[in-house]
């Protein structure tokens, strides 16, 4: 579950107009470059055995697929990105003499046919464009101002109206793009997950929640009219052989805690936490399993001995999950489709910690309902 505003809610329930948004490090994809008829389908996984079941690290997917008529993709890398949708929340007129307008949460921005070309608070930045602003963007603290075309750019601090152009480019894929937007203004922020759009005297405002980050690898055979994605999370970044000691950097003894950092850092992901069940718990040699495994099976182990799950959450942050009560309802308003999950189990009262190898078993409990751990690596001689 995420959490929005009132405002998203009562949006989606009166079928208020909705936006896909793909943002790339590079390149931004929204309804007109997407298969919106064919869907996006997004899969958000918790738990995929039959029966309750720790030790899990499921990666959510998401599959689309993306027009490529003009061929702008062909050379494209694609990568990482963040996977959103929203909803059209409020919708205003204003008055403008100016070309285009965009106003963050800093300043207001107009584009004009006369110099300066762009004025910042009506008044021309210290570094004014050299051609007539047609639409203008806004983006995680900087401004960038297009021209007619798009092949024509300035990009601007958006804290004080500095120059920042050099080293910035701009592909073809969003050329085309800034292109269309000519005549409005566009700004997103991250924090509140809000994108207000002023074109055509008309201030739109959507609300935005995301699917989660993914990595799209460039397709194979990109010179299509449309190509189809189907991406996972960013744990497909642990889908790798475990690397050496001196490779990830560690020496042994080391806490599980130490090793899921280390880890982390190797693949550079952010996590919520160090802290967990068996964190501080010490593996004094690097065990022989490493040395045919993946991170992701390691990760495994790791959340099978925090007695979790691992997943990356909606912010793209690695995080130790387990079922709990969330006291959410849910009405016809706030889903398309729903399967929940369903488990019953008598409550688990012992735990053994079993390693075939030697027969040896440690036991947490008296109860008659054990949870069986089975030669989990990391827990050999914890007691």
């Amino acid at each position: 579950m995420y959490n929005v505003s009132n405002a998203f809610h009562q949006a989606v329930a009166q079928g208020k107009p909705q936006m896909a948004m793909l943002i790339f490090p590079d390149a931004v994809f929204t309804n007109p470059d997407i298969n919106v008829d064919n869907g996006i389908e997004f899969g958000d996984y918790f738990n995929t055995n039959e029966d309750v079941s720790i030790g899990m690290a499921p990666s959510n997917e998401l599959r689309f697929s993306l027009f490529n008529d003009a061929r702008l993709l062909n050379n494209y890398e694609f990568g990482d990105f963040l996977a959103t949708v929203g909803v059209l929340i409020s919708t205003e007129t204003y008055t403008t003499n100016a070309n285009c307008r965009c106003t963050t949460s800093v300043a207001t921005y107009t584009g004009h046919n006369t110099t300066p070309y762009l004025r910042r608070g009506g008044v021309g930045v210290s570094s004014p464009a050299s051609f007539p602003v047609k639409s203008i963007l806004g983006y995680d603290g900087k401004v960038w101002a297009f021209s007619a075309d798009g092949t024509q750019f300035k990009v601007y601090r958006d804290s004080d109206g500095a120059d920042i152009t050099s080293g910035e480019t701009v592909n073809a894929f969003m050329q085309d793009k800034a292109m269309k937007w000519a005549g409005g203004g566009y700004n997103y922020n991250k924090s509140t997950r809000i994108l207000d759009i002023w074109k055509n005297r008309k201030h739109e405002t959507y609300e935005f929640c995301p699917f989660g980050y993914f990595t799209a690898d460039r397709p194979n055979v990109p010179d299509v009219i449309q190509i189809d994605f189907s991406c996972n999370d960013y744990m497909i970044k642990f889908d790798k052989d475990m690397p050496t000691a001196e490779d990830l950097g560690v020496t042994y003894p080391i806490t599980i805690g130490e090793l899921f950092v280390k880890m982390c850092e190797y693949v550079d992901v952010q996590y919520a936490t160090s802290t967990f069940i068996n964190s501080t718990a010490t593996i004094t040699k690097e065990p022989d399993e490493f040395m045919n495994t993946t991170m992701r099976q390691v990760m495994q182990w790791i959340a099978e001995a925090a007695a979790s799950i691992l997943r990356f959450n909606r912010d793209g942050i690695l995080v130790f999950d387990w079922i709990r009560s969330t006291n959410l309802s849910l009405n016809e308003g706030d889903y398309s489709d729903f399967g929940p999950y369903w488990y019953e189990t008598k409550q688990i009262d012992a735990l053994y910690n079993r390693t075939t190898s030697d027969g040896s078993d440690l036991i947490v409990g008296t109860g008659d309902n054990a949870y069986l751990i089975q030669d989990n690596p990391l827990l050999k001689g914890v007691n």
